[in-house]
């Protein structure tokens, strides 16, 4: 086993569009750019976001431009994905606070030294109403509400923001932003990151690449996530 198939193998639980395409990209030998996202919900990191760090350091150590990018933006609008209710708003100096020692936090397994840090405040702040109309255009209804776990809370009679309806929108614009040739992250991210690659594909007529990795779950049997501690 060479670097080339570590990469796409270990800790990997799907690769869009295939394994077949990304690893013919990666021996070509051009350098790619690749980001993994995280939400600000809470002050600390978990053992859960060491395994797609873990694959950021393997690209590093490939010699590709890796962005350690922080939610601050979208950690307003609050992710759904797993969750059976709609997550509590944060205020810009929660998100602020929880932030703090993130890129500490991520230096433990990433070489800052050679991968960059970023903040999506810095582009989705910006959008102007006609911008997210036009964003909003590209994705249905029908496409978000076949989630299992919207699906789950229609049959509970749970409630259903609109504004949960914009997440996807703002975390794939993030890839169009730094028009990046793959997004890395945990498979529960799955929905959203193909919406970055749908939305490259659009803005930037770029195709980009979906790397999933594999979540763990912590001792109560549940993926672990930064709200529940």
């Amino acid at each position: 086993m060479d670097k080339i198939d570590e990469v796409l193998t270990r800790r990997v639980e799907k690769i869009y569009p295939s394994t077949e395409t990304f690893e013919k990209a990666l021996r070509s030998g051009k350098k790619i750019s690749l980001y993994l996202g995280i939400d600000p919900t809470g002050v600390n990191l978990h053992l859960g976001h060491a395994i797609p760090l873990m694959k950021l350091q393997e690209f590093v150590e490939l010699g590709h431009q890796v962005i350690f990018l922080v939610g601050d933006f979208t950690a307003l609008c609050g992710d759904p994905s797993g969750h059976e209710k709609a997550r509590k708003s944060l205020t810009s100096k929660e998100i602020k606070k929880n932030m703090i020692t993130y890129r500490e936090q991520a230096s433990k397994i990433l070489d800052f030294s050679k991968a960059k840090i970023k903040y999506n405040s810095q582009w989705l702040s910006k959008l102007d109403f006609a911008e997210i109309i036009k964003l909003a255009s590209n994705s249905t209804v029908q496409q978000m509400i076949e989630r299992d776990l919207f699906q789950r809370r229609l049959k509970d009679n749970k409630p259903i923001f609109l504004h949960e309806f914009m997440y996807p929108l703002l975390q794939g614009y993030d890839a169009v932003a730094m028009n990046v040739d793959l997004q890395v992250g945990g498979s529960d991210q799955t929905f959203n990151m193909l919406a970055g690659r749908t939305f490259q594909k659009i803005y930037n007529k770029k195709e980009m690449f979906v790397l999933t990795t594999r979540m763990i779950t912590g001792l109560d049997g549940k993926i672990m996530s930064k709200t529940s501690g």
